[in-house]
């Protein structure tokens, strides 16, 4: 089980005018719930940026003026502190990871209706098939959105068979009632808003796209890309929509020079297309890990097979990532960056397509990837806009 270190302080303030404070200082506001008494917290956003969604449950060590607390993390979404020693064995059956979902999920919502005096709106990732979500929405007295990542129901479809089945139809009934009873519905890509508005069928339900963003952060670009062989950088948790398994057996068939790089968790099912000398396996790295192999690399790579879930358009927070480290990306789908955008390339899906545009970008200025990315990545000002659009009611 992966464990972060979150190191912060306790908040002294409450209420709005404190938060946005903090925010305005790159500050996180946070509470830690679910032990003996609740910790009101923050700490500094880029202290975040290790966590990264994942289905798998995690462990975090936050350090507070002296104090340090154990974390369950699920889905980075949620947190909740345990006043025992945690034995990771215990957390791993599915009945043992069903209890602690369920016991997260009831002190989640009973805390945020705890919060409603001090809220305006509230804007709240979307759970899939939580009952929780659904009880806490019918009960809290002011406007919720949800923010949705992916088209939910295909992609619980491709879970298998059994658990695929189950929780796709579970979402499909809960998720549909749950999106119905909102205030609105927010989306990363306008066809994630198109899918959500379908299913819940109200006429006039709100919606608004708001991709997905970064805090930026200004540091010297380091630069060692090799003149001879083009390195390239493949960050994901491969699951099957990143198509991992297309571009193994392309590599297989191909002559060309170059290396890829993986970071991430390969599938047992896959290892064997791994033997080639041009593919090279990192396992999980850090965040200073990623950004200093980055360094000789000309170009990230997104996902190859997001027709698995049945999407077109994507926004995920790795490609911000990677053109925040200057590094253009290739995908199979559209991004929300305008045709004119020159460091997203939305090609077919093919090595061969691949390796062509890596000879278009392969020796741009890195300073010149970061600059022209700023304006569709920065947190900040997409914050803005959704600020401005949910002030207008």
């Amino acid at each position: 089980m992966k464990t972060v270190t979150i190191e912060g302080h306790l908040r002294t303030e409450a209420g709005k005018k404190a938060a946005r404070q903090l925010r305005s200082q790159e500050n996180v506001p946070g509470v830690i719930y679910g032990g003996a008494q609740e910790v009101n917290f923050y700490a500094p956003a880029k202290a975040f940026k290790s966590l990264v969604y994942t289905s798998e449950f995690q462990l975090a060590e936050v350090k507070i003026d002296g104090k340090d607390y154990k974390i369950l993390i699920i889905n980075n979404a949620n947190i909740f502190q345990f006043d025992n020693e945690i034995d990771s064995k215990k957390l791993i059956t599915p009945l043992s990871k069903l209890r602690a979902w369920i016991k997260l999920r009831k002190n989640y919502h009973s805390w945020l209706l705890r919060q409603q005096e001090d809220i305006d709106i509230f804007v709240l990732r979307y759970y899939v098939h939580d009952p929780y979500q659904l009880n806490f929405l019918l009960r809290c007295k002011k406007p919720v959105y949800f923010i949705h990542h992916t088209l939910e129901v295909p992609e619980l479809a491709l879970e298998g068979v059994f658990t695929g089945l189950i929780r796709s139809k579970l979402d499909s009934i809960l998720g549909r009632i749950t999106i119905s009873k909102s205030m609105g519905v927010i989306g990363v890509t306008d066809e994630i808003v198109r899918y959500e508005l379908k299913r819940a069928d109200v006429p006039g339900l709100r919606s608004f796209v708001y991709p997905n963003g970064i805090f930026l952060e200004h540091r010297p670009m380091v630069d060692v890309r090799s003149v001879n062989v083009p390195e390239l950088l493949f960050v994901a948790n491969f699951s099957p929509w990143h198509g991992l398994d297309i571009l193994l057996k392309d590599v297989v068939k191909s002559r060309e020079n170059f290396i890829i790089h993986l970071v991430g968790k390969i599938p047992e099912n896959l290892m064997y297309l791994t033997k080639d000398d041009r593919i090279k396996i990192h396992g999980h790295l850090n965040q200073e890990q990623i950004r200093k192999l980055s360094s000789r690399c000309c170009l990230g790579l997104a996902s190859f097979a997001l027709f698995r879930k049945k999407m077109k358009e994507a926004c995920p927070l790795k490609v911000r990532e990677y053109l925040n480290l200057g590094l253009p990306v290739y995908g199979d789908y559209l991004d929300v960056f305008p045709e004119e955008f020159k460091y997203y390339q939305k090609g077919n899906g093919t090595l061969e397509d691949l390796l062509d545009y890596v000879k278009v970008i392969r020796y741009v200025n890195k300073n010149d990837v970061v600059n022209a990315a700023r304006v569709w990545v920065d947190k900040n000002e997409l914050l803005s806009g959704l600020y401005n659009y949910l002030k207008k009611y």
